[in-house]
């Protein structure tokens, strides 16, 4: 015979059950809690290694930026020095370094490419021509750079806006505002920047006829005028002085006048007259004083001169060509070694160390001799 179920009975039954399923719910939260604790434990470890290495590259970046400010701060403090020749050597001595890396690869009449940096300086003479030191190594008395040149900065793009340009070509620096001056050549006018390339202003779109190149000596800015077939004289603000010569042949008249330069002394003024095969010579004063080359010279491009030597650059072989100041011919072995790697030159400097620096244009490259 069966045993009646009492209330009692049906009590305790209901609480072991309720025992077993609070044992299973203890049980269950600390499976979870020992989970939870390990994952913790394991974030907290990831985000302590994250927080050292990023620590490690913090305290990395902080000894770079020292270095860099401290090689600011050296060079800020160089420039503010009067002596910027003892400076620029310091800085083109990097660059002797890097080349001396490569000397053993170089032969006389070999090029070579190299990609430069920084340490080449570009420096600006101060009679406003742009000058580029290198080497004065004469174990390579010639050398041809095809490599690139990293800009310090990049001003305008193509149009006719202000700050725009269409085949820009001559650039001159007034040496005591810093002031860049560019002869905007298919927009028929030179444009004016400040040291930080900030636009500043224009002149002479109401007279130039594609303007080539230009200097400044003084307070006056010079500007050919290819096409115009004569020379513009400026002030600095851009207000127009004078017209010098008028297109033709004659003494004091111009076919494509191309480069010029003055005499840092007297002040005469050395203009290629391109067309006309010849230099002519004016005064200070802008008067016609005598002109050279006609029998000698094919298409001067570019004039230089030296204490004792006027140099003239042409298009066309051979290439260079050396008159001292009573204007005869001379017969300069620098200029017969300069020959044979030139193309199609177009313009050249000569620095303080003697360096030719002369830009070739079929070449695509800067041919760097050295006449020590």
């Amino acid at each position: 015979m069966a045993t009646a179920t009492t209330s009692q009975d049906v009590r305790d039954s209901f609480e072991d059950e309720v025992v077993e399923i609070r044992n299973m719910i203890e049980s269950r939260f600390s499976e979870i809690s020992v989970a939870l604790t390990t994952r913790k434990n394991k974030l907290l470890q990831e985000l302590e290694e994250i927080f050292n290495k990023y620590k490690q590259e913090n305290n990395k970046r902080k000894e770079e930026i020292s270095e860099l400010e401290k090689g600011l701060k050296l060079i800020q403090d160089n420039f503010k020095s009067t002596n910027l020749k003892e400076f620029q050597s310091e800085i083109v001595f990097s660059f002797q370094q890097k080349q001396k890396a490569i000397e053993s690869e170089l032969k006389v009449n070999n090029s070579v490419s190299i990609e430069f940096d920084n340490t080449l300086l570009g420096m600006i003479d101060e009679f406003g021509k742009i000058r580029v030191d290198l080497s004065n190594d004469s174990s390579l008395p010639v050398v041809q750079y095809t490599g690139k040149v990293r800009p310090v900065v990049s001003v305008g793009t193509q149009g006719n806006g202000r700050g725009e340009f269409q085949n820009p070509y001559g650039v001159v620096v007034e040496y005591k505002s810093e002031n860049i001056y560019v002869a905007d050549q298919s927009n028929n006018r030179v444009q004016v920047f400040d040291r930080e390339a900030k636009y500043l202003f224009e002149f002479g779109s109401d007279k130039m006829n594609y303007p080539l190149c230009i200097a400044i000596y003084k307070d006056r800015v010079f500007v050919t005028q290819h096409l115009g077939g004569c020379l513009l004289v400026y002030d600095l603000s851009g207000k127009f002085i004078q017209q010098v010569g008028t297109p033709g042949s004659g003494k004091g008249q111009f076919n494509h006048p191309h480069g010029i330069t003055i005499h840092n002394t007297n002040g005469d003024i050395y203009i290629c007259d391109y067309s006309n095969n010849r230099i002519q010579i004016f005064s200070n004063d802008y008067s016609y004083k005598s002109q050279f080359g006609m029998s000698i010279l094919k298409s001067p491009t570019d004039i230089q001169l030296t204490k004792d030597t006027i140099f003239v650059l042409s298009d066309q072989n051979p290439f260079l060509y050396s008159f001292n100041y009573n204007l005869t011919q001379l017969h300069n072995t620098v200029c017969d070694s300069i020959r044979q790697h030139l193309k199609y030159p177009y313009s050249f400097f000569i620095d303080g160390n003697d360096n030719f620096i002369i830009s070739d244009a079929d070449n695509n490259n800067i041919v760097i001799f050295n006449n020590t």
